[in-house]
């Protein structure tokens, strides 16, 4: 495997396979299977041995690679050498941009490599995991929570996911720990706004890794997330995992999410009634590796951020929303200049150029620029089309926000693009969320009322402390709620 541009050996992943579809990997090689996902990784050449016979050749190495597939024919006795020049189309690096997969089960002494191969500049090493009642895995006996594989490469070892479903309150990430947060408790307690609380003392985030769990309206309320997961672990190379309910996340309101295309505009509906209601997330991205049918790196989020590469810098960059998530498309913002995470303020309306532009080695289906939740320019792309601009100039009379999204055409699954948002201050009155928070407040009144019939808590006090969270929130929205 060598880089076009370069001419050096590269890492990369690799998918080999027989006419059966079987992964035929070297020895040693770090190999990844789990359900439809079969691959290894090379640092830059390997050698296999394989039966005479039919092969496929396939190497990717993220998303701003071109991937190359390769039929090969093997023969009886015959020693064979193939190169591979990988070609990379766009060098988001160069642009100011750094790649991150905020959900990554990977273990942690493979994820040095795992980073390289997949041209993924950051990851937090979620190790320490507790699922359900109990600690399913530790973290790694360290004290160094950051640590460097080069000048542009770097991950997290303390990071935590909390993860308790179906009756539970969901999951949340605590990433860039520089200590461990120990868990106590249960599936229903201690709320998951103790574990939150604990990252935010010690300077870490809090990632939503899906922003449709049970607890997610409560705890953005409250101050608890920085990180809205919108490019979540239930999209994969494969599929679109569409089942939600059994796992505890809340209902699907429209029949449109329970498809491939409409499945993304769950979570996004979700974000924009939140971002309407004055709170200013950024969007974030994780694929679950180690867990889920994906490579590391599958599903992540783009952060903008000044050099030099630092792993602390690029979470910094991230809580000001200075970002956009994909699994494929790279999506660009502007807001008369102004990039994700900006802030436009006008004492009176103001005249804007909004400019969104989308890029894809895969066909295109449409790009939109939204306002509030509503699309104010859609573009739909022509046949076969990787490269598309929507452009609008239009007057902004009240305060809210602007972002971007971009969607491949669906199929088994799914590739599509989201932008954090650029924020508009019109005036110094925000625009009213009752709507949005009435969306919110019934949302909590369901989560109260299931968990006052809930017969799983160990102690009533505990079932107090969940109830009060909830409650607690239910005031901010109630709030907002009565704002003109």
């Amino acid at each position: 495997m060598r880089e076009r541009a370069t001419g050096r050996a590269t890492p990369a992943r690799i998918y080999l396979t027989d006419a059966a579809g079987r992964l035929h990997a070297p020895p040693g090689a770090i190999v990844y299977d789990r359900g439809p996902e079969h691959h290894f990784i090379t640092k830059g050449e390997f050698q296999v041995e394989l039966a005479p016979g039919g092969y496929t050749l396939e190497v990717e190495r993220g998303p701003e690679f071109l991937a190359v597939t390769r039929a090969l024919d093997i023969a009886a006795g015959q020693a064979r050498n193939e190169t591979i020049d990988l070609e990379r189309w766009i060098d988001m690096n160069r642009l100011g941009w750094y790649s991150g997969d905020l959900h990554n089960h990977r273990a942690p002494a493979e994820v040095p490599d795992l980073l390289l191969a997949e041209d993924l500049n950051f990851a937090p090493t979620l190790a320490d995991w507790v699922w359900a009642d109990a600690q399913r895995s530790g973290a790694p006996q360290t004290t160094e929570p950051f640590r460097a594989v080069d000048a542009t490469h770097a991950y997290s070892l303390l990071d935590k996911e909390v993860e308790r479903l179906e009756h539970g309150p969901g999951a949340v990430d605590l990433v860039g720990l520089r200590s461990p947060v120990p868990f106590e408790g249960y599936r229903l307690y201690p709320p998951s706004s103790k574990f939150c609380e604990a990252a935010h003392a010690q300077g870490a985030y809090v990632d939503a890794e899906k922003i449709v769990w049970r607890d997610v309206a409560a705890l953005v309320a409250l101050g608890h997330v920085d990180f809205a997961g919108i490019v979540h672990n239930h999209f994969n190379r494969h599929s679109v995992e569409l089942e939600t309910d059994r796992w505890g996340m809340i209902p699907k309101f429209r029949p449109e999410f329970n498809t491939v295309a409409g499945m993304p505009l769950w979570s996004m509906e979700v974000y924009y009634r939140l971002l309407n209601c004055g709170f200013r997330l950024a969007v974030s991205a994780g694929s679950a590796s180690g867990v889920k049918a994906a490579p590391l790196g599958y599903n992540r989020v783009y952060v903008k951020t000044s050099p030099p590469f630092r792993y602390e810098r690029c979470l910094a960059a991230l809580k000001q929303g200075r970002s956009f998530a994909t699994n494929g498309p790279m999506l660009f913002l502007t807001v008369d200049g102004r990039e994700p995470g900006s802030i436009l303020r006008s004492r009176a309306p103001a005249r804007v150029k909004i400019r969104a532009e989308a890029l894809s080695t895969r066909p295109l289906e449409r790009v939109e620029i939204l306002f509030r939740g509503r699309v104010l320019k859609k573009v739909e792309a022509p046949s076969g089309s990787r490269s598309w601009t929507a452009e609008l100039e239009t007057t902004l009379d009240e305060s809210g926000w602007v972002a971007a999204r971009c969607f491949e055409p669906a199929a088994r699954t799914i590739r599509f693009a989201h932008t954090s948002p650029v924020y508009v201050e019109i005036g110094s009155k925000r625009a009213p969320a009752g709507e949005d928070a009435r969306f919110f407040i019934d949302w909590i009144d369901r989560e109260i009322d299931f968990y006052t019939r809930e017969t799983g808590f160990r102690e009533p006090a505990h079932r107090d402390a969940m109830i009060a969270l909830f409650k607690s929130a239910r005031g901010v929205y109630e709030r907002l709620a009565e704002e003109r």
